[in-house]
């Protein structure tokens, strides 16, 4: 997630399974900010995504009595 801050910087805030961390410094926001720009451009639209998903759900053997 990236953060303005009323100062006119930005910040990001990651998270994973087993911690959160705040970004301050410029140049690994930065990094953070082209990777983030890289995967939402690869990213289907949503609309494109469900139907995605669904069909994958298809495809995929599911035993429920599990």
């Amino acid at each position: 997630m990236f953060l303005r801050l009323p100062d006119g910087r930005t910040v990001a805030y990651t998270e994973n399974g087993y911690r959160g961390d705040l970004v301050e410094q410029n140049a690994p926001v930065e990094r953070l900010q082209r990777a983030y720009d890289a995967m939402r451009d690869l990213a289907l639209p949503p609309a494109e995504s469900r139907k995605f998903v669904l069909a994958t759900m298809e495809d995929v053997p599911c035993d429920l009595s599990t």
